[in-house]
Order: C-alpha cells, then structure tokens, then sequence
C-alpha cells in the first residue's frame, strides 16, 4: 500500500512538473521595441512654429502619433495630421495635412520644479527647436515651452500624448 502511494505521488510531481514546463515561454524581455503614443492637441502659434506650418493656415486641432524606437538607438518617428475640424467628426476637411518627422531624442532629468520627471528633447528634421516631452508616468508625455513649463491646452483639447497599449 504505501509502495502504490509512493507511486501515485511521484506520478502527480511528474505531471506537475510537465505542466510547468509547458506552461513556460520563451522570454523574450517582454519590452517592446517601439513605445507608441497618440494624442491630438490644439493647432496654435506655439505649435504652428515648432512644426513649421504657415501661420496664416486655418488650423483647428493636429493628431499626434509618436513612435519612440528603441532597436535603432534614440531615435523617433512622428506623424502630424492636422487642419480644420470635419463638423460631427474627429477628422478634418478633405482629410487635413500630414506632416512626418523623424529624428532622434534624448531624455534628461527635469529641474526646477520637476526635478524628479524625465524630459524627451525630441530633434526632427522639420522641428524648428526641440519638441519637449514631460513624462508624468510611463503612460503619459506631457508637451512643454523651451522653458520646461507645460503647455495649457483648451476647452477642447490638452497637450498630452497617451501611450498605447
């Protein structure tokens, strides 16, 4: 009797122990290579300027869409949509304009009165400055002015980009 218990319990470790090892994946870091954030901000002077859009052009809100490569070293690629609101949609007249910027980042520790957050210093091929990033947590950047203060949106839109899942 004991001998067909040793049994049974050998048994049972051996399929626990099967199971476990089946039930394992590959690690693979489980980190993405590109971290992605969208988000869509108010069109005014600030921006116009950064992305180099006529001030004279009627621009209601951009759509962002902001990739932040991590296989290529530091490196970004932006997509802006952007121009007057389609009424009773999220989109724009005749499909708006698109502008795309790649470029490269860097990340620094903030100062001042964020000493703790991690600022991005995006430079693009068609940024006029850097583009300044605020991370307020690893979900959300925050746009700031070349001085590190953040940028105040409307009644419509913020200046947030909301990282995808």
């Amino acid at each position: 009797m004991k001998r067909a218990g040793l049994h049974l319990m050998n048994l049972l470790i051996a399929c626990f122990v099967v199971t476990s090892s089946c039930s394992q994946t590959k690690s693979t870091g489980n980190f993405p290579a590109t971290d992605s954030y969208v988000g869509s901000t108010p069109c005014d002077s600030l921006i116009k300027s950064l992305l180099q859009i006529p001030s004279i052009t009627k621009c209601d809100f951009l759509k962002w869409d902001l990739s932040l490569q991590k296989s290529s070293p530091d490196s970004f690629h932006l997509t802006v949509f952007y121009g007057e609101s389609q009424p009773n949609t999220n989109g724009f007249i005749n499909g708006g304009k698109k502008i795309v910027v790649n470029g490269k980042y860097a990340i620094n520790n903030g100062s001042g009165a964020i000493p703790h957050m991690k600022i991005y210093y995006l430079y693009g091929d068609k940024f006029m400055s850097p583009l300044l990033l605020i991370e307020m947590d690893s979900n959300i950047l925050h746009f700031a002015d070349a001085n590190k203060n953040f940028i105040v949106g409307n009644g419509g839109w913020g200046y947030v980009l909301n990282r995808l899942q």
